[in-house]
Protein backbone atom coordinates (compact mmCIF):
# COMPACT_ATOMS: atom_id res chain seq x y z
CA UNK A 1 0.00 0.00 0.00
CA UNK A 2 1.36 3.10 -0.51
CA UNK A 3 -0.19 6.96 0.01
CA UNK A 4 1.19 10.18 -1.82
CA UNK A 5 0.11 13.70 -0.63
CA UNK A 6 0.56 16.24 -3.29
CA UNK A 7 0.70 19.86 -2.07
CA UNK A 8 2.03 23.04 -3.16
CA UNK A 9 5.09 24.67 -0.99
CA UNK A 10 7.19 23.36 1.91
CA UNK A 11 6.44 22.62 5.67
CA UNK A 12 7.18 25.18 8.09
CA UNK A 13 9.61 24.44 10.44
CA UNK A 14 7.82 24.88 13.42
CA UNK A 15 5.41 21.70 11.77
CA UNK A 16 7.84 19.76 10.41
CA UNK A 17 8.44 17.71 13.91
CA UNK A 18 4.39 16.97 13.36
CA UNK A 19 4.71 15.59 10.41
CA UNK A 20 7.50 13.27 10.61
CA UNK A 21 5.49 12.14 13.97
CA UNK A 22 2.66 11.05 11.89
CA UNK A 23 4.60 9.61 8.45
CA UNK A 24 6.63 7.30 10.80
CA UNK A 25 3.27 6.81 12.26
CA UNK A 26 2.22 5.73 9.79
CA UNK A 27 4.99 3.72 7.91
CA UNK A 28 3.62 0.75 10.12
CA UNK A 29 0.32 0.55 7.86
CA UNK A 30 1.35 1.69 4.39
CA UNK A 31 4.14 3.61 2.37
CA UNK A 32 3.68 7.18 2.80
CA UNK A 33 5.29 9.89 0.66
CA UNK A 34 4.82 14.10 0.95
CA UNK A 35 5.64 15.96 -2.17
CA UNK A 36 5.64 19.26 -2.39
CA UNK A 37 5.15 21.11 -5.66
CA UNK A 38 6.39 24.78 -6.27
CA UNK A 39 4.17 27.56 -4.22
CA UNK A 40 2.90 29.77 -6.75
CA UNK A 41 5.48 28.35 -9.67
CA UNK A 42 8.00 30.30 -11.03
CA UNK A 43 5.95 32.96 -12.41
CA UNK A 44 6.60 36.60 -11.06
CA UNK A 45 2.64 37.77 -10.62
CA UNK A 46 0.91 38.65 -8.05
CA UNK A 47 -2.36 37.76 -9.49
CA UNK A 48 -4.29 34.86 -7.50
CA UNK A 49 -5.64 33.06 -10.71
CA UNK A 50 -2.26 32.80 -12.60
CA UNK A 51 -0.77 31.84 -9.18
CA UNK A 52 -3.68 29.06 -8.38
CA UNK A 53 -3.42 27.88 -12.61
CA UNK A 54 0.14 27.60 -12.54
CA UNK A 55 0.18 25.30 -9.09
CA UNK A 56 -2.75 23.54 -10.57
CA UNK A 57 -0.24 22.70 -13.27
CA UNK A 58 2.74 21.29 -11.50
CA UNK A 59 0.07 19.34 -9.23
CA UNK A 60 -1.21 17.62 -12.57
CA UNK A 61 2.34 16.93 -14.03
CA UNK A 62 3.01 15.26 -10.67
CA UNK A 63 -0.45 13.24 -10.87
CA UNK A 64 0.33 11.73 -14.70
CA UNK A 65 -3.25 11.30 -14.56
CA UNK A 66 -3.73 9.50 -11.53
CA UNK A 67 -6.67 8.99 -9.81
CA UNK A 68 -6.91 11.44 -6.64
CA UNK A 69 -8.69 12.72 -3.24
CA UNK A 70 -8.85 16.32 -3.31
CA UNK A 71 -8.98 17.99 0.48
CA UNK A 72 -11.49 20.73 -0.14
CA UNK A 73 -13.05 22.92 1.65
CA UNK A 74 -16.38 22.63 0.00
CA UNK A 75 -16.23 18.76 -0.37
CA UNK A 76 -18.05 16.07 1.17
CA UNK A 77 -17.47 16.01 5.52
CA UNK A 78 -16.69 12.55 7.11
CA UNK A 79 -16.21 11.25 10.27
CA UNK A 80 -13.22 9.53 11.19
CA UNK A 81 -14.66 6.05 10.48
CA UNK A 82 -16.56 6.70 7.43
CA UNK A 83 -12.89 8.31 6.55
CA UNK A 84 -11.13 5.08 7.37
CA UNK A 85 -13.75 2.67 5.26
CA UNK A 86 -13.32 5.33 2.51
CA UNK A 87 -9.00 4.88 2.67
CA UNK A 88 -10.26 1.02 3.21
CA UNK A 89 -12.63 0.75 -0.14
CA UNK A 90 -9.61 3.17 -2.07
CA UNK A 91 -6.68 0.38 -1.32
CA UNK A 92 -9.16 -2.71 -2.34
CA UNK A 93 -9.43 -1.18 -6.05
CA UNK A 94 -5.65 0.39 -5.75
CA UNK A 95 -2.85 -0.35 -4.56
CA UNK A 96 -2.39 3.37 -4.05
CA UNK A 97 -4.24 6.42 -2.78
CA UNK A 98 -3.58 9.84 -3.51
CA UNK A 99 -4.08 13.56 -1.66
CA UNK A 100 -4.16 16.52 -3.19
CA UNK A 101 -4.09 19.61 -1.05
CA UNK A 102 -4.27 23.11 -2.53
CA UNK A 103 -1.78 26.06 -2.11
CA UNK A 104 -2.68 29.44 -0.31
CA UNK A 105 -4.49 30.88 -2.18
CA UNK A 106 -6.96 28.32 -3.09
CA UNK A 107 -7.84 25.31 -5.44
CA UNK A 108 -7.93 25.66 -9.95
CA UNK A 109 -11.39 24.22 -10.41
CA UNK A 110 -9.10 21.85 -12.76
CA UNK A 111 -8.65 19.98 -9.82
CA UNK A 112 -11.96 20.16 -8.58
CA UNK A 113 -13.94 18.60 -11.28
CA UNK A 114 -11.22 15.54 -12.15
CA UNK A 115 -11.10 14.36 -8.30
CA UNK A 116 -12.40 10.98 -7.46
CA UNK A 117 -13.23 12.48 -4.48
CA UNK A 118 -13.47 15.60 -2.27
CA UNK A 119 -13.13 15.58 1.06
CA UNK A 120 -13.40 18.58 3.86
CA UNK A 121 -12.33 18.42 7.21
CA UNK A 122 -14.51 21.63 8.24
CA UNK A 123 -16.22 24.44 6.99
CA UNK A 124 -12.85 26.46 8.42
CA UNK A 125 -10.30 27.50 6.77
CA UNK A 126 -7.00 26.30 7.47
CA UNK A 127 -3.65 26.19 6.01
CA UNK A 128 -2.41 24.05 3.80
CA UNK A 129 -0.01 23.29 6.20
CA UNK A 130 -2.09 22.85 8.68
CA UNK A 131 -4.38 20.49 6.12
CA UNK A 132 -0.91 18.10 5.76
CA UNK A 133 -0.99 17.47 9.41
CA UNK A 134 -4.55 16.88 9.57
CA UNK A 135 -4.68 14.95 6.92
CA UNK A 136 -1.70 12.65 8.12
CA UNK A 137 -2.89 12.47 11.46
CA UNK A 138 -6.61 11.28 10.12
CA UNK A 139 -5.02 8.59 7.43
CA UNK A 140 -2.86 7.06 10.58
CA UNK A 141 -6.42 7.06 12.95
CA UNK A 142 -7.95 5.53 10.07
CA UNK A 143 -5.44 3.03 9.99
CA UNK A 144 -5.75 2.27 13.58
CA UNK A 145 -9.92 1.83 12.98
CA UNK A 146 -9.60 -0.80 10.12
CA UNK A 147 -7.11 -2.42 12.78
CA UNK A 148 -9.25 -2.37 15.56
CA UNK A 149 -6.39 -0.51 17.61
CA UNK A 150 -7.08 2.15 20.25
CA UNK A 151 -5.80 5.37 19.36
CA UNK A 152 -3.85 7.59 22.25
CA UNK A 153 -3.09 10.94 20.63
Amino acid sequence: MRIEIIIPGKISKHLLPAQEFYEEKISRFAKVEVNFVPLGGDINTLDPKVIISKESEHILKRLKDRKYTLIDLWGKQMTSEEFAQYMDKTFMKDSELVFVIGGPLGIDETLRKNATERISFSRMTFTHEMCLILLLEQIFRGFKILKNEKYHY
